[in-house]
C-alpha cells in the first residue's frame, strides 16, 4: 500500500528488509580445527600430552569431511587413540587419519611433562633441568638423536 507524505506530496512504497536473526552454526577449517583441538586437549593425560595437542597438525580437507591430525612423537604417544577427539570428529560426521611425526621442539627435556599434569610444576621441573649440571650433557644427546633421525632419512 503506497505511502503518502504530506510534506513532499509524492507517494512512495516501503522498502522492507527482512533480517534472519537466527544463529547460524558455521563448520568451517577453523572451526572444525578449534574443536578437534580442544578435544585433544581433554584427551590429555599430562603437560607433555597437552603439548601434543597444542603443537598437532590438524588439517581439514576442502569440503570438510575428513580431518588428518598429525602429533609430535616425543609429545603423544604413539598408542594413545585421542578418544574425544574421535568422538567430536564422529559427532560432526568427518573421517579422521592420524600419523606421527617428528620435529624440534621448543623446550629439552619433553619427557618431564610425563610427570605432572601441572604446567607450572612442569616449568619448575623444566626450569630446574636447564639450570642445572646435566644441560649440557642433554644437549649434546639431543643433537645425536637429531643426527641419528636425520640418517635414517636420507
Amino acid at each position: 500500500m503506497p505511502i503518502h507524505t504530506p510534506d513532499s506530496g509524492r507517494s512512495t512504497d516501503p522498502t522492507i528488509d527482512i533480517v534472519d536473526t537466527r544463529l547460524q552454526l558455521r563448520l568451517d577449517e577453523e572451526n572444525i580445527t578449534l574443536l578437534i583441538r580442544c578435544a585433544l586437549v581433554e584427551d590429555a593425560a599430562n603437560a607433555s600430552e597437552r603439548l601434543g595437542a597444542l603443537f598437532a597438525d590438524i588439517d581439514v580437507d576442502e569440503d570438510n569431511n575428513d580431518v588428518w591430525i598429525t602429533f609430535d612423537e616425543d609429545l603423544w604417544p604413539e598408542t594413545k587413540d585421542p578418544i574425544q577427539a574421535l568422538a567430536v570428529a564422529e559427532l560432526l560426521g568427518i573421517e579422521v587419519e592420524q600419523s606421527m611425526a617428528w620435529r624440534k621442539l621448543p623446550f629439552a627435556w619433553p619427557g618431564l611433562g610425563e610427570h605432572t599434569f601441572s604446567t607450572l610444576e612442569y616449568t619448575k621441573m623444566m626450569l630446574d633441568a636447564y639450570a642445572g649440571p646435566l644441560a649440557s650433557k642433554v644437549y649434546l644427546m639431543s643433537v645425536v638423536k637429531v643426527f641419528r633421525r636425520s640418517a635414517l632419512f636420507s
